[in-house]
């Protein structure tokens, strides 16, 4: 047996565990897992037929698919479907992986054409690629299925955008990360094209991966064009927003505005502790939850009370029609998806959540517009947080104490620390347009 028979084989008997086995172990999983159930619920909801993907495909000459696991990798792919889609006869189609990134498209109004995933079954992954016939299929970072691999290497050219060196690598035991490697390099064998971030990603995957030079691209992250072409962008929306945030929002004695982006309950009690004391009254804090569901909203909402601050709902505030009573909050609570970018346009300095307990979200996005930002010290899963941290742009405290020592020691600094922060982020643009040549061989 050859090696693609082999692989033919290998596939078949992946989907088949998947069809009979991984699939309805889930929908088990789903009767005591909030989780879980929201996935196969938002599927059930949310999912296009193949019919109606074909119908969407006639209209166009050309389809590029991109495979995004969720939000985070639909921004960084966003920069590329722009690119792409000057040209009205082509049409970028995203697949999401996790229903959240559903969520995202929706709450931000996007007109882009997309869909969920099916299960990981070769069947279900060839009737959606046979209605769109993509000539091409991109994946941003690493969403590596076997299935959807090889029915998209069927139809044509086969890349992976912002590839980098894993997260976990050197921290699981060493039988695992070798089976893990094993099994990445496989997969890797269904693609064409692989950009990656740096030259330790490119050593990576030659050295470790086996993957040849020739297809191999060092192009930067086209996550950094993403937070500068959304920062230099403007609409009513956030015009609205920065009018009311910096205008008509005014708690007594308040100069300066604090956002914690994407925070979870633990980056909510630093804030809130590192808040009280003095120094601290000119202060007004802008908490975005990186979880907005409304048991999530309630618990920061009774944190918020439960330490003396007053507090409102960003929704209530626009259900009033941004009108606030004599008494404005000191902190506004945003319960609401796809604000967060907007909103670091308004702040003076930004804590970036996640890293107390696991790891750090987007911290480009205050960087782009110019906020000096914190975050907690689990922050080396990211690149770009690394990168800032070396440059001396990323403050990491060790407890609400020290965080609340830097505000007020970097008060009277605060647009330096911004500026020399923007002028960082956009010194690393340009990973789109390397892209958009490599891919579609442009000069």
């Amino acid at each position: 047996m050859n090696h693609k028979h082999l692989r033919l084989s290998l596939i078949l008997l992946w989907s088949l565990l998947v069809r009979w086995f991984i699939w309805p172990a889930f929908r088990v999983m789903a009767l005591v897992s909030d989780r879980v159930r929201d996935q196969i619920k938002g599927r059930r909801l949310d999912s296009k037929s193949p019919v109606e993907l074909a119908r969407l495909r006639r209209r166009f000459a050309d389809c590029i698919v991109f495979f995004c696991s969720s939000a985070g990798e639909y921004e960084q792919a966003k920069p590329l479907i722009d690119r792409i889609t000057k040209d009205e006869n082509v049409l970028c189609h995203v697949i999401f992986f996790s229903v959240s990134g559903a969520k995202f498209i929706k709450a931000r109004q996007d007109t882009v054409s997309w869909s969920l995933s099916p299960p990981d079954d070769a069947s279900a992954w060839g009737a959606v690629f046979a209605a769109l016939r993509p000539s091409k299929t991109i994946i941003v970072r690493h969403e590596l299925w076997p299935a959807f691999l090889w029915v998209a290497s069927q139809w044509g050219q086969v890349c992976v955008l912002n590839a980098v060196v894993p997260a976990l690598l050197g921290r699981q035991s060493e039988w695992k990360e070798r089976l893990n490697l094993t099994a990445k390099a496989w997969l890797l064998w269904f693609v064409d094209l692989i950009c990656v971030v740096s030259q330790a990603d490119f050593d990576f995957f030659e050295r470790r991966l086996f993957v040849p030079k020739g297809q191999l691209l060092i192009t930067g992250d086209t996550k950094y064009d993403r937070v500068i072409e959304r920062a230099e962008r403007s609409s009513d929306g956030l015009i609205t927003l920065r009018h009311f945030f910096r205008e008509h929002w005014t708690p007594q004695d308040t100069e300066a505005l604090l956002i914690g982006g994407s925070v979870h309950v633990a980056d909510v009690e630093l804030l809130l502790d590192a808040m009280t004391g003095v120094e601290m009254k000119r202060i007004k804090l802008i908490l975005v939850p990186h979880d907005v569901s409304s048991g999530n909203i309630a618990k920061i909402f009774d944190l918020t009370r439960q330490r003396g601050f007053s507090s409102e709902l960003l929704s209530e505030i626009r259900n009033a029609d941004f009108k606030l009573g004599a008494a404005h909050p000191r902190i506004i609570i945003v319960d609401e998806m796809g604000r967060l970018s907007d909103l670091y346009s308004v702040a003076d300095l930004a804590w970036v959540g996640g890293a107390m307990h696991a790891k750090v979200h987007n911290v480009l996005e205050p960087a782009a517009w110019g906020v000096p930002v914190s975050c907690g010290p689990r922050f080396e899963n990211s690149q770009e947080a690394v990168a800032l941290h070396d440059a001396g742009l990323l403050f990491v405290p060790q407890d609400p104490d020290h965080f609340r020592q830097h505000v007020i020691e970097t008060s009277s600094s605060l647009s330096i620390l911004g500026q020399n922060t923007k002028s960082f982020a956009r010194n690393m643009a340009g990973a789109s347009d390397k892209v958009f040549r490599a891919i579609f061989k442009k000069s």
